[in-house]
């Protein structure tokens, strides 16, 4: 499971450090939970919603969406492996690196 980290950081590049070059891919997954108001407007979840990170579509995954909906979380999970994107703990304005993989443990990728 994710552990005590309040929030993940799906980025925009794959494993090969190569550009995930999809156009809107971030408001496509966010959009699986957004919600339209009574003004017909959507909004993003809290959970999942896009962003970017010097210039670059990432997506910030919250933490508690694999308690709440663990459904979701998978969906979510699921297009990270398939896509074999970077995700990492936290915000900063780095965009490469070598980062723990989706659900894994910061304790864990310490050790490692």
């Amino acid at each position: 499971m994710i552990g005590e980290q309040l929030e993940w950081v799906i980025l925009g590049v794959t494993e090969k450090d190569e550009l995930f070059d999809v156009p809107g891919w971030p408001e496509r997954l966010c959009g699986m939970l957004a919600d339209q108001g009574q003004d017909n407007r959507m909004s993003y979840s809290s959970y999942l919603r896009p962003a970017h990170i010097r210039g670059r579509p990432v997506v910030i995954v919250e933490s508690r969406l694999a308690q709440d909906d663990p459904a979701s979380f998978a969906i979510v999970a699921r297009f990270v492996a398939e896509n074999q994107l970077k995700a990492r703990p936290g915000r900063s304005d780095r965009i490469t690196g070598k980062y723990p993989a989706f659900q894994q443990e910061r304790r864990e990728y310490i050790k490692g």
